[in-house]
């Protein structure tokens, strides 16, 4: 956290913008349940790679706890979160469709840009990112419900 806030005050002194990627990883309590601990570890392990893979190394990854991660990425572009997005789904495509796979892996995600003109704390920028992930959380499930009817 420290070091986000330091990311985040140089980005505001060189006028640099910045994303926060807050995400979830689907199903982790259904995970250890059926599969058992270990099992539901390799997904927290397999979702940290996954971010590992989609960002830069010069950016922040890092566990929040439970089955949330957050990403902080410096001086990006204005179509940044749309490449990043996509970046994440295909990686995620890609895990999934290796064989002896007992689920699949999901990931939902909410990003937030960090304006150096418009400066935030960085806990008002992970409020703004768990609010993006939980509504995409939210047009999931109902895309799923739908799905079912």
């Amino acid at each position: 956290m420290l070091l986000a806030e330091q990311q985040l005050l140089t980005a505001e002194r060189m006028k640099q913008t910045a994303l926060l990627l807050y995400a979830d990883l689907d199903g982790l309590k259904r995970i250890n349940d059926s599969l058992g601990h270990p099992e539901g570890d390799r997904a927290l392990i397999d979702t940290a790679g996954l971010l590992k893979r989609t960002f830069r190394t010069s950016d922040i990854i890092a566990r929040l706890g439970g089955d949330e991660f957050v990403v902080l990425a410096i001086d990006t572009s204005d179509h940044a979160e749309e490449t990043i997005l996509q970046r994440l789904q295909d990686y995620l495509v890609n895990h999934n469709l290796q064989e002896n796979r007992a689920y699949q892996l999901s990931v939902s995600a909410g990003i937030t840009r960090f304006d150096p003109d418009q400066p935030c704390t960085l806990d008002e920028l992970l409020e703004r990112g768990d609010k993006a992930m939980y509504e995409q959380k939210q047009a999931k499930k109902r895309v799923f419900t739908n799905h079912m009817d």
